[in-house]
């Protein structure tokens, strides 16, 4: 059994016990104005969600444009004059009522055009008998990324027709596939820059920011300081490599255990070296810690040689030179939450942190300790 599998079946039986436990027309305004169509708490809401379920952050409503459109009974060489007047105009919408229901793209449409009876056969007709039927139509709220993988699975004669974006299944605006990928991968490589790594886990500068959006909001949230106690002598004893293995293993543990028993909207966070965040609602912080422990303690001795389990400490020297007895790696973790006071930063949520792990690091093996003092 693999150690996530080892995870997954130590999480239900924890799950268990913890459980039992606590049973004790054409338009074209301009971005203010398109902007202020959005500006509502409502639509901010749904923004909030989907960018929380976005990697980089960004939903495509961010990206439109408005272009022309025109209705289902334009006719044909009505959209010619369009593309002809417009010189830089790649595409127009076909509208039914404020709803999209078809694409013209200006060098599909010349090219039908082109054809021996293409141009008799289309010019004086409706555009609904050249548009595209199926173009690809997303919500302003879908996650740019999501939107690139449906855009790039579109057939090849249509992977460079444009985004049709909606709100509320109506008009809003459109994106080009340029401006969609180099917005996306200069996304990724802020978001790349931003995650530790060894672990792979959202840094400081993420882990600033998450907290940040839930205090403007007014979320009631909790924060996991969570830090490994000994790992230094662990790391000169063993080696950087197998320091590096303990800390993969504790990134792997506290994204397990948040899967399992966390919070759908939990974040977790790596500040760098054996220091890690958790971001959670009050309702899961003990659920999640006491779970991180009891697996921790469990998992961490295969990280030790057979003596050192059997003897329960490594001998390694005190900073003024002495041999001493340092127990084995366990785990410490600080909970602050805005549950009963009101922390409007999240510095101050760092020094709160900061004293809760002064104490409960002198506490012997692995403990979790929340701040308790209330406004």
């Amino acid at each position: 059994m693999n150690t996530i599998s080892k995870i997954n079946h130590m999480l239900a039986n924890v799950k268990g016990v913890i459980e039992v436990k606590k049973m004790r027309n054409p338009i074209q305004p301009n971005q203010d104005s398109l902007m202020s169509e959005l500006d509502n708490d409502h639509h901010l809401s749904k923004v909030s969600r989907a960018k929380s379920k976005s990697l980089v952050g960004v939903v495509i409503g961010e990206l439109i444009k408005r272009e022309l459109t025109v209705s289902l009974d334009t006719k044909t060489n009505k959209a010619i004059e369009m593309f002809e007047d417009y010189g830089c105009l790649q595409e127009i919408v076909v509208l039914d009522d404020d709803k999209p229901v078809g694409l013209l793209m200006k060098n599909k449409i010349f090219s039908r055009l082109g054809t021996r009876y293409g141009y008799s056969i289309f010019i004086d007709r409706s555009v609904k008998l050249i548009m595209d039927k199926n173009p690809l139509i997303v919500d302003a709220n879908t996650p740019i990324e999501e939107v690139s993988t449906q855009a790039m699975s579109r057939d090849i004669d249509n992977i460079y027709d444009c985004i049709i974006v909606t709100k509320d299944d109506k008009y809003l605006g459109v994106v080009s596939i340029k401006n969609l990928l180099d917005k996306f991968s200069k996304l990724k490589i802020e978001h790349a820059k931003n995650l530790n790594p060894l672990t792979n886990l959202p840094g400081n500068i993420m882990i600033e920011r998450e907290v940040t959006e839930r205090i403007l909001k007014n979320k009631i949230f909790s924060v996991l300081y969570i830090d490994l106690d000994n790992f230094k002598a662990y790391n000169d004893y063993y080696g950087y490599k197998k320091g590096d293995q303990v800390i993969s293993y504790t990134a792997e543990l506290l994204k397990e255990v948040v899967i399992h028993v966390g919070d759908e909207g939990d974040f977790v966070g790596h500040i760098g070296g054996d220091d890690f965040v958790i971001v959670t609602i009050p309702e899961k912080d003990a659920l999640i810690s006491q779970s991180i422990i009891d697996i921790f303690d469990l998992e961490i001795k295969k990280f030790f040689n057979e003596e050192d389990r059997q003897q329960g400490y490594i001998m390694t020297k005190d900073r003024q030179g002495n041999i001493c007895k340092t127990p084995l790696v366990s785990i410490s973790i600080a909970i602050v939450s805005n549950k009963d006071r009101e922390i409007n930063s999240h510095l101050k949520v760092s020094d709160i942190a900061a004293e809760v792990k002064k104490r409960v690091k002198k506490m012997d093996g692995s403990n979790y300790q929340r701040e308790l003092r209330r406004n």
